[in-house]
C-alpha cells in the first residue's frame, strides 16, 4: 500500500469512523436505493427520529450523505456511492476465519478506489496475504492438500 498523506489519512478516518455504527451502515444500506425523507428514515429503521437525526448528522460531516429541505422536511441522499464498496469488502472479510488452514477470498478493489499505485496489482486477498494477477485463471494455484495415492 502506498503511504497516504495526512490529508488522505484523516480523510480516510473520517470515512471508516462514520461507518463504526450499525444503524449508519444501515442508513446507508437504505439510501442506496433511493433518496429518503427523515420520517421514512425513521419508520423504516424503528428507531426514534432524533437518533436517526443524529447519526445522519455524523454522515453528513463526514461526506457521506448530503440533504435538501422540501417544506417542513429533509430529504437525504448517498453522496459518495463508493462507500457501499467499503461496506462490501468489510462484509466480505468479515465472512473469513483468520484461520491459518482457510483459503482466504480474494477481493478486486472497485474502480472507484484504484489509483495509480494500486493499478496492475490486480486482486488482493485477505490474509494469508497474496495477490493475483487481474486475469488469472481460477485454477491456477495449486491446491495444498495432500493428494491420495493413485492405485
Amino acid at each position: 500500500m502506498a503511504t497516504l498523506s495526512d490529508t488522505d489519512l484523516t480523510a480516510a478516518e473520517m470515512i471508516l469512523s462514520a461507518l463504526d455504527s450499525p444503524l449508519r451502515v444501515q442508513i446507508i444500506q437504505r439510501l442506496s436505493d433511493r433518496d429518503h425523507f427523515v420520517h421514512e428514515l425513521v419508520r423504516g429503521l424503528g428507531k426514534s427520529q432524533p437518533l436517526v437525526s443524529q447519526h445522519l448528522r455524523v454522515l453528513k460531516q463526514s461526506g457521506i450523505v448530503d440533504s435538501e429541505r422540501h417544506g417542513r422536511e429533509v430529504i437525504y441522499r448517498l453522496a459518495l456511492p463508493q462507500t457501499t464498496d467499503i461496506i462490501g469488502a468489510a462484509a466480505t472479510i468479515g465472512r473469513y476465519t483468520r484461520d491459518e488452514g482457510q483459503l482466504a477470498p480474494v477481493i478486486t478493489l472497485p474502480n472507484a478506489f484504484r489509483t495509480p499505485d494500486t493499478e496492475g496489482l490486480g486482486q488482493y486477498a485477505h490474509a494469508p496475504a497474496a495477490v493475483v494477477a487481474e486475469n488469472a485463471p481460477a485454477d491456477a494455484l495449486p491446491d495444498p492438500a495432500p493428494q491420495p495415492p493413485t492405485p
